[in-house]
């Protein structure tokens, strides 16, 4: 008898929660830039994760939810990703990493900016994210009829990503000096 009145309860209190919800309005997460890390370096590529966080002000947690970018040097794309998948906690904040793998081949757009910066012996260059943040997320009424909800936030950022010291020091280097 304990163990049908738990159920029932259970049943009870899942349903409420869920009609809660359902009638509940859906508001917009937002997202935050927080830095970038450089992860790893080598002679043809390096790993740079782009931090933000985002804010989700909801009941329930949200999945199907990704977000793409864009990378530039002064005004100049160099590189793309899309449909980076994360999900958002509810009532809460995530810090979301988006992985960015630069082959150094991939910079040939803006070879110009980064050949004047290592010369000038400067030890960074300013790299421009264009995120978009969205998601469609699905909630489901007690009639299994589906209400979609959905959003999109854009973010431009610049961050000032540490050129390899190996790269400044040979481009640095003059004609008729001796090679280490």
């Amino acid at each position: 008898m304990n163990r049908l009145f738990t159920i029932v309860f259970l049943l009870i209190l899942s349903g409420c929660t869920f009609a809660r919800f359902a009638t509940t309005r859906f508001e917009k997460p937002t997202f935050i830039y927080k830095g970038s890390e450089l992860v790893e370096t080598s002679q043809n590529r390096a790993v740079v994760n782009f931090l933000f966080s985002a804010h989700n002000p909801n009941d329930a947690g949200l999945k199907n939810a990704s977000v793409s970018y864009e990378l530039y040097v002064e005004g100049k794309r160099f590189l793309t990703g899309t449909d980076i998948p994360f999900e958002l906690l509810p009532n809460g904040d995530t810090v979301i990493t988006v992985p960015a793998v630069i082959d150094y081949r991939d910079l040939s757009p803006v070879l110009g900016s980064v050949v004047e910066r290592i010369l000038s012996g400067r030890k960074t260059i300013p790299i421009t994210i264009n995120a978009v943040f969205s998601g469609k997320p699905a909630v489901y009424t007690e009639a299994g009829k589906e209400k979609t909800i959905s959003f999109e936030r854009r973010l431009t950022k610049t961050a000032e990503l540490p050129l390899m010291q190996e790269r400044r020091n040979r481009g640095q280097q003059k004609p008729g000096d001796a090679k280490p």
